[in-house]
């Protein structure tokens, strides 16, 4: 290991060992937090990994947790098992929470809610929320784990999933999946004319821009049918 290589290696593992005192500090080893289970790490041979933003350090982020809200906790988010990754007070155990006692949850700047079972048109799971009304807009992203073949044998590598990054918009009671500008105004039928006129004068771009577009447009749409 090169001089610099330590020197990062060193200054990162200072900068979580304060990130996890900082918050122990605050709450304390008996939390409410500590109400899941071990999380396994993953082999060291895959390539790539499975964490949001393809980030594996971790970060401190707030969780709302069976009805408490923790503020700068360290931790990770599994997009493969959907699962919030936090580190125990030993700075040593990644500690797996259980997913039904999260509400949402806050990290690398992007808020992410809990969708439950009992939903329409939407499987259970963590999703990014890109607009929150009536018309809330919700983003899934997921990964795959892949096996090819390889020089050294079988190789096994995570990627973003095919169908991935998924879109979804409510409209009374039930998402649905969208993308494109049609699909949005086909759903948003009863105002369409107006959302046309919306898109026209914001110059709105679905290509490139999509999450602000949906964004843009539901709310536009929330505020003609109040």
């Amino acid at each position: 290991m090169s001089a610099q290589s330590a020197a990062d290696s060193a200054g990162y593992d200072l900068a979580v060992n304060n990130l996890v005192n900082h918050f122990y500090q605050g709450v304390g080893q008996q939390s409410r937090l500590y109400n899941g289970f071990v999380y396994d790490s993953y082999d060291s041979s895959i390539k790539g990994n499975a964490y949001l933003d393809d980030v594996d350090a971790w970060k401190g982020g707030t969780v709302d947790y069976d009805g408490q809200s923790f503020e700068n906790v360290p931790m990770l988010y599994d997009i493969y098992t959907d699962q919030l990754v936090v580190l125990l007070y030993n700075h040593a155990s990644p500690f797996a929470l259980v997913n039904n006692k999260i509400t949402s949850f806050d990290l690398h700047g992007r808020h992410f809610v809990r969708v439950p079972n009992n939903n329409l048109g939407i499987k259970t799971g963590f999703y990014e929320q890109l607009y929150d009304g009536k018309s809330q807009v919700l983003k899934k992203v997921e990964k795959a784990l892949k096996s090819v073949s390889g020089s050294n044998g079988r190789e096994r590598y995570f990627t973003p999933s095919a169908d991935a990054p998924d879109y979804y918009m409510k409209k009374g009671g039930t998402y649905y999946k969208v993308s494109s500008q049609n699909s949005v105004l086909d759903l948003l039928a009863d105002k369409k004319k107006e959302l046309k006129q919306h898109i026209k004068d914001k110059h709105i771009q679905f290509d490139g821009l999509r999450e602000l577009a949906l964004a843009s447009v539901a709310a536009y749409y929330d505020s003609l049918t109040k």
